[in-house]
């Protein structure tokens, strides 16, 4: 193969002249220079896009999908699932836990050669600090990832290397969500001991919660800004290290090259940086994929995809694409008057032109759903009836919910809480996503016909979060990313999940599915679970706080000097640690 002069590679001096350096002269290389065979190696920089900034970078504090798959290369935890067979495999502890025969203790032992990045070692304590901190009530950002701790009762440290957590009842998940906690530094994160001033159980207990100054104390310090985003309090034991955040332009990771020697292929790391470029217009991201000045874009648009990504002519790109369990949907907020009533939910769902969007909208790379649940488990109810497109039935259900036009302007309106309305509404969506963007408008346009003005209010992602949370919206379009393992809807429709920033954000309160939800978490046997979750499911289908739209295929392109690029059914889809660039491609050094 042909050898790069040295001279012409790519050289810089730290990471800020390294990102500096996208004005530089790039080398361009034949077909065959992208033929490779040897082993991985390690070097070289990968840059990918991110569509906007992360919420922040704390495992516990942050929700969104850009801080998950920022935070899971920074921050270890004691079992990983393996992306190709789905199985649990030990990570900090070294073996799978023993867990008694009533499912309510969780013996796990630690690796001894575990360390944080400033080469601390990893011990129990930080396990049990992890999990007082993500139990603690007050630390209202971690309410979407707490419900799934509800049940330990208490964590304990026997000695260095030894935790045992104990369940106050069986939760048939538990294993992958004990399992799955990002693992924090006590040291860093605590260096004044609150967390050894309470007990687990005062935690579960509201009473003595609030009597407790050291549980408050300890909440306002974790829920600090900075802790979710200055590199000096991010510090984990993962393969790579944060190492500086510019809001709007970048969040730049470099190697662990400390990083203690973990047997899981998936955690192995290669690039010697990983950098995520913030450009919040995936056209101006797919110009930047042209020019090199980033090496991987997901979630390209079809039309984009399709159109403007001719990789014969770029032979230095490839396209990519895989199904993920995603499912993209609208919200309604069922705290609002206009959405109180099922009826009007059903006919809203009635008036989505669902399979003319998938055409047009996202090229038919989509598939439709009708459901909460990940089209490829064995749980999704594939019996449910679609709501077709059928604007004659969605006109009589609100006919029977009262809405008509009284006044002869061509809006419908009704008496809600006294006083007539109009039906007008805002749709909500995140800036950026021209998909979203899409729905919005042509939904819009076709509501309006029937006597709906739907206002489309584009967001910055932050605004558009905080408008969920705080449950200031009528409605909005999103989507869930579903991990592929059992189904626990509990922190997306559970009743208690609608209250306290948790992520119920449409209000959805069913008592029947909460005792269905309630049911699941502790059964065990797995056909006794699907018959609950198909009764869940159809409750949801009918009640209609969500109208689903599909699950997307996501597409992606990438430079092909990276390879080993593979996609997997697992969150993040992807392990750019798992990337590599051959000797002669590589174009950065780090230092």
């Amino acid at each position: 193969m042909q050898q790069v002069p040295m001279q012409l590679i790519w050289f810089c001096v730290g990471v800020l002249a390294m990102l500096s350096a996208q004005s530089c002269q790039r080398i361009v290389h034949s077909a065959e220079q992208y033929r490779y065979s040897g082993s991985p190696v390690h070097g070289d920089v990968v840059f990918y896009h991110l569509l906007s900034d992360p919420q922040g970078l704390n495992p516990y504090t942050s929700n969104d999908n850009t801080a998950s798959t920022l935070n899971r290369l920074i921050f270890d935890a004691l079992l990983e699932q393996n992306p190709e067979t789905l199985e649990l495999e030990p990570s900090l502890a070294s073996a799978l836990p023993e867990i008694s025969a009533d499912h309510l203790r969780y013996t796990f032992r630690l690796r001894p050669n575990a360390f944080f990045s400033d080469g601390t070692r990893l011990t129990s304590r930080d396990v049990v600090f992890s999990f007082k901190a993500v139990k603690n009530p007050f630390i209202l950002e971690a309410s979407a990832l707490r419900n799934y701790y509800d049940d330990v009762a208490d964590v304990t440290a026997p000695d260095d290397t030894t935790v045992v957590v104990t369940m106050s009842r069986p939760y048939f998940l538990a294993l992958y969500f004990l399992g799955d906690l990002r693992i924090l530094p006590k040291h860093v994160l605590d260096s004044q001991g609150l967390t050894d001033r309470y007990t687990i159980a005062e935690l579960n207990n509201p009473t003595t919660a609030q009597r407790n100054p050291a549980i408050r104390q300890f909440a306002e310090w974790f829920s600090r800004a900075e802790l979710r985003r200055e590199p000096q309090y991010l510090i984990g034991s993962g393969p790579y290290i944060f190492r500086e955040w510019d809001t709007g332009k970048r969040v730049v990771l470099v190697r662990n090259r400390r990083a203690w020697k973990t047997p899981l292929w998936w955690r192995w790391a290669y690039p010697d940086a990983i950098v995520g470029v913030v450009i919040n217009d995936r056209t101006a991201a797919l110009s930047a994929l042209k020019t090199e000045e980033v090496d991987f874009i997901d979630a390209i648009p079809p039309a984009l995809y399709d159109e403007q990504l001719d990789t014969a002519r770029l032979i230095y790109l490839r396209k990519g694409k895989y199904e993920q369990s995603v499912y993209t949907y609208i919200g309604w907020n069922t705290r609002k008057g206009l959405f109180r009533d099922r009826r009007v939910r059903q006919a809203l769902s009635y008036l989505a032109n669902r399979e003319y969007w998938i055409g047009t909208i996202v090229r038919g790379y989509a598939q439709p759903i009708n459901g909460p649940v990940y089209r490829n488990r064995p749980e999704y109810d594939s019996t449910l009836p679609p709501y077709e497109f059928n604007p004659a039935r969605a006109m009589e259900l609100l006919t029977e919910a009262g809405w008509k036009d009284r006044n002869g302007d061509g809006i419908l309106d009704n008496v809600i809480d006294g006083k007539l309305v109009n039906f007008e509404f805002a749709l909500s969506f995140n800036a950026g996503n021209e998909t979203r963007e899409n729905i919005a408008i042509l939904y819009s346009t076709e509501l309006r016909k029937y006597g709906i003005i739907c206002n489309v209010q584009k967001l910055e992602w932050s605004v558009f979060l905080r408008q969920l949370s705080a449950q200031q919206f009528d409605a909005y379009i999103g989507a869930w990313v579903n991990d592929n393992i059992p189904s626990d809807p509990y922190q997306l429709w559970h009743s208690s999940q609608a209250d306290n920033r948790g992520s119920n954000y449409v209000g959805f309160r069913n008592r029947r599915a909460d005792e269905l939800i309630e049911r699941n978490r502790v059964e065990f046997d797995p056909a006794k679970r699907l018959a609950l979750m198909r009764e869940f499911q159809r409750i949801v289908h009918d009640e209609s706080p969500y109208t689903f739209l599909w699950t997307p295929e996501i597409l992606t392109a990438y430079n092909r000097r990276l390879f080993n690029v593979r996609f997997y059914a697992v969150r993040p889809p992807y392990i750019i640690p798992n990337w590599f660039v051959p000797p002669y491609l590589q174009q950065h050094i780090v230092q």
